[in-house]
């Protein structure tokens, strides 16, 4: 099985669109994976320092199966793109063969209303997976990219 998991923080905008702080991407399948972890400079609104990585397969198998599971359990925003509906202005999107989620919309949140809201149980949940797909990045994008 095949997947991308990719983790944006900056997702929310009003009037002026969304600045992403923090990127995590992880690609590959069950024999292992590539990880890519961007973070905004300090004193830039578009200039990050990269660090990229592998990730084992016995790693790689065991979070993807904690993560999607935990996803299939969370809602998402209605309609896509309305609300940051989990509260911590990061989207989350998973995408296989055999299951698709994302939250945030491909071009973040904007200001509006979502009709389906995230229970505190469920925030805690999603808070739970954002930190463990950070820590991918901080035990192993370890490589500095330069620019």
């Amino acid at each position: 099985m095949e997947f991308q998991l990719i983790l944006r923080q900056g997702i929310t905008g009003g009037f002026v669109g969304p600045v992403t702080k923090q990127v995590v991407q992880v690609k590959g399948d069950a024999s292992g994976a590539s990880i890519l972890h961007a973070n905004l400079k300090s004193d830039s609104k578009t200039d990050y320092v990269t660090q990229t990585g592998v990730l084992s397969s016995t790693v790689i198998q065991e979070a993807m199966l904690q993560i999607k599971s935990q996803l299939k359990s969370l809602p998402v925003e209605e309609p896509v793109g309305s609300q940051d509906i989990y509260g911590l202005d990061t989207s989350i999107g998973f995408f296989s063969d055999d299951f698709q989620w994302q939250n945030g919309g491909p071009e973040g949140c904007g200001q509006d209303e979502s009709s389906v809201q995230a229970t505190p149980a469920q925030k805690e949940i999603f808070k739970a997976l954002v930190a463990l797909v950070i820590g991918l990045g901080d035990q192993h994008a370890l490589n500095v990219q330069e620019a």
